[in-house]
């Protein structure tokens, strides 16, 4: 018995699932093939009929997280996924450095998750983030009326690093400290952007 496409699509999504929730949680080299298709659901012989190989895996899984990402932060930016839609740079600031997302790095953001690991990786992978910095950046600073890119860079790397070091950290005080102090730093960029 055959698999219909609409069936292979949807294991190949459970597949790209896992994967992308395996590599935040655990890191890229982490990531075992059999592994991933056990969590998912699927024998291990399965998996080359959805990719070419454990490197088009992981570069897939990161493109489906990097995408989930993006629509978080757009949803924020809008206003559509943030009880502050009036203070989008706010909104955006605190979803990164919340205590959800530092204590759940499965579902979270790809870059925050990686960002430590991602000059070992392949330069598909680093590609990928590459290209999401520069997406990050660009939404930040659609937030902060009339700043540049640069500011919005500022603003990624305090992100990324406040995350990378609350993770970090085994004082969970001490990563609350870290946690509000960069949001404050945050916060305070984008002065009175707040409204746009």
């Amino acid at each position: 018995m055959g698999y219909s496409q609409a069936q292979k699509a949807e294991s190949r999504q459970r597949v790209l699932e896992t994967a992308a929730r395996q590599i935040r949680e655990d890191g890229i080299a982490a990531l075992g093939v059999a592994d991933c298709m056990r969590s998912a659901g699927l024998t291990h012989g399965a998996f080359y009929g959805h990719f070419d190989s454990r490197d088009a895996l992981i570069v897939e899984a990161l493109e489906y997280a990097v995408a989930q990402s993006r629509e978080r932060i757009e949803a924020l930016h809008t206003g559509t996924g943030a009880s502050n839609a009036n203070e989008p740079l706010r909104a955006i600031a605190e979803a990164f450095l919340s205590e959800r997302h530092i204590r759940n790095p499965g579902s979270g953001c790809a870059l925050c998750a990686l960002a430590g690991e991602a000059r070992h990786a392949s330069p598909e992978v680093r590609e990928r983030l590459t290209a999401y910095v520069h997406t990050l950046a660009a939404q930040i600073a659609e937030t902060l009326a009339g700043r540049s890119k640069s500011a919005a860079l500022g603003i990624v790397a305090t992100i990324i690093g406040a995350v990378t070091l609350a993770r970090a950290v085994d004082d969970k005080q001490l990563a609350k400290s870290i946690l509000a102090a960069s949001l404050d730093l945050i916060v305070a960029q984008g002065g009175d952007a707040g409204a746009g």
